[in-house]
């Protein structure tokens, strides 16, 4: 758990120096728009990104326009529980969980069925199996356990590793996406 902790800590501060951010992002959502994946999903479960994360609000108006249903995470308490909301605009989410943008679940409605989705999962990084290097809580890894449905990573090229320490409740995504392109995993 240690050596998690301070892999985390070393990471983040990589992150927040990644060169050409805007960029980068712009290059790891075009290569998640254009993907099979995405266009062939009826349903996305995004996420409202933090200031170092990748920025996913383009990939959320997108879906919107193409009329997939998007969803993103409510954090239902601090101990790695999460649901699915549907949104229909950026005007449904407000600041939840650890000050991050989330569905109003007073006016949207829960996801209930995840068949033929897709779900993009933030993370600090990410190794080449596909296991991820979160926050630490582990509302990710609860969320795959307990779904089938596609997993993509999305994670900035300098933030793939070989390998991450893992624990046996880790689950790892199916694809992850980069500024280069897709890496079946």
């Amino acid at each position: 758990m240690q050596i998690k902790k301070e892999l985390r800590k070393e990471l983040k501060a990589k992150r927040k120096n990644i060169e050409k951010k805007q960029q980068s992002d712009e290059f790891i959502r075009e290569n998640l728009i254009c993907s099979d994946l995405y266009l062939d999903a009826k349903q996305v479960l995004l996420y409202a990104h933090l200031d170092d994360e990748i920025n996913m609000d383009d990939c959320i108006n997108d879906a919107l326009l193409l009329g997939k249903r998007v969803a993103l995470p409510v954090c239902t308490d601090d101990s790695g529980n999460m649901e699915f909301y549907y949104i229909c605009s950026m005007r449904d989410l407000k600041a939840g969980f650890f000050g991050v943008r989330e569905p109003d679940i007073n006016k949207c409605q829960r996801v209930m069925d995840f068949t033929d989705s897709i779900c993009v999962v933030p993370a600090i990084a990410y190794d080449k199996k596909g296991y991820r290097l979160g926050y630490g809580k582990g509302y990710y890894d609860r969320f795959l356990k307990n779904n089938t449905l596609i997993s993509v990573g999305v994670c900035y090229n300098e933030l793939i590793e070989d390998n991450l320490p893992r624990d046996e409740y880790d689950i790892p995504v199916n694809y992850i996406i980069t500024q280069n392109g897709l890496i079946v995993v």
